[in-house]
């Protein structure tokens, strides 16, 4: 028995041993930061043949690989944009909406052209031989990204830590030598990314209201009053919810939702959009041809709560509407949808944001919650009912501590509550 023992110890040593090996053969072979390159074939217009061109590929195929789903890889941006946006490509979360993008829909490099100081980087992202009825989901997008060489500030390693080891009185008015190879170093520079948003709005009229920094196109009339209006509402909102200053907030004015995708470096893509903000930069993307988008605006107002997805909307829905039509109106429409459909629980609801073809079933829904928080305790219940957190566990425990309703009372307290607001 001892030796049968004995003889499982050295088999379980042993294959440790050859674990840890592995896995250290395998850190060795990828180091901490490294990424895997996907395949990104090209057209016959990318002569990588270039210098330029070629690096301009190499740093956009890094970018792709990087999981751009979830976040930017900095190392790749241009330190302006970073220093002045938390999320230095605007259109990120839209084009890559899903970690499965760039494997449902695998991108193919169309062009890398020059237009002035930039390269101009044209993406198609398709996916071969779909069948019915996702055939005509076909392409997902046509991308424009930009890439321009930047000066690259390398230190010297070596003489800053001889500065270290100097005495303090000696540090001041010490000049370290250059040596050829550093003064090369130093007038070095390299191909860094910038957001397409900021090239071709460059040249866009703005208008400064209040906190609002409007971006419009040239031939668009600014209404004033509009956003005189809309600045009020900012004013009210913030002063009613105690909530912080957001300034500048930019505002893109744009006519249909090809413009508002275009300016976003969007030339093509699937699920065009009305509106849309980007709330960690303060950003407002509108295609209503108007100064007034009090949903998005609200978002941004708002940024600071991470709650569940239907309260997100439903602040915005609540307070600024949604679809260009108020609170009550579509209250009263989701008061004839439970009519006429007086199974349906909020569970379901949960489950399918898009109930009859649309996303105002759901952004409604969220939107009677936020008024019962109001009615409950003012700004301060909202606040806490915003305080959520994003799962639907902790959205159920949310509403049971707010309104002290059970979970399975739920769908009837929001039924109740939403004749009551459609009959007013």
């Amino acid at each position: 028995m001892n030796c049968l023992l004995f003889l499982m110890q050295r088999v379980f040593l042993i294959v440790t041993v050859f674990l840890i090996s592995v896995c250290n053969l395998l850190a060795a072979e990828h180091p901490t930061g490294y990424v895997e390159l996907i395949d990104l074939p090209i057209t016959v217009r990318v002569d990588t043949t270039d210098a330029d061109i070629k690096a301009v590929y190499n740093l956009w195929r890094k970018f792709l690989s990087s999981r751009p789903d979830s976040a930017v890889d900095r190392s790749l941006w241009n330190k302006k944009e970073l220093k002045r946006y938390s999320e230095p490509y605007a259109a990120r979360s839209w084009i890559f909406n899903s970690q499965n993008i760039i494997k449902s829909f695998p991108p193919l490099l169309l062009s890398i052209e020059k237009e002035g100081k930039f390269y101009a980087i044209r993406t198609l992202y398709y996916s071969e031989g779909l069948e019915k009825p996702y055939k005509s989901s076909n392409p997902w997008a046509m991308q424009t990204m930009y890439a321009k060489k930047v000066k690259i500030k390398i230190k010297n390693e070596d003489e800053e830590k001889k500065i270290d080891t100097m005495p303090q009185g000696k540090r001041e008015g010490f000049v370290a030598p250059e040596p050829d190879s550093l003064r090369k170093k130093k007038d070095s520079a390299e191909y860094k990314l910038f957001d397409p948003l900021h090239v071709i709005t460059d040249s866009w009229r703005n208008r400064r209201m209040g906190p609002i920094d409007y971006h419009f196109p040239h031939d668009y009339f600014f209404d004033r009053g509009v956003g005189l209006r809309m600045t009020k509402f900012i004013k009210s909102v913030r002063k009613k919810y105690d909530l912080p200053k957001v300034s500048p907030i930019e505002f893109y004015i744009t006519r249909n939702q090809d413009e508002i995708a275009a300016a976003l470096g969007l030339d093509f893509i699937l699920g065009p959009s009305a509106g849309r903000s980007n709330t960690p930069n303060a950003q407002v993307f509108s295609s209503l041809a108007s100064e007034w988008y009090p949903h998005e605006i609200t978002h941004v107002l708002f940024r600071d709560f991470k709650p569940h997805f239907i309260l997100n909307e439903g602040i915005a829905t609540y307070l600024g509407g949604s679809m260009n039509r108020s609170f009550d109106s579509l209250a009263a429409d989701l008061d004839q949808f439970f009519d006429s459909n007086d199974t349906i629980s909020f569970q379901q609801i949960l489950d399918s944001p898009y109930l009859e073809g649309s996303t105002a079933i759901y952004y409604t829904v969220g939107a009677v919650l936020c008024k019962m928080a109001y009615q409950e305790g003012r700004a301060e219940k909202v606040k806490e009912l915003l305080s959520s957190g994003v799962s639907n566990d902790e959205l159920y425990a949310t509403i049971e501590r707010v309104f002290r309703i059970n979970k399975q009372d739920v769908t009837a307290a929001i039924r109740q509550k939403t004749k009551e607001y459609a009959d007013r």
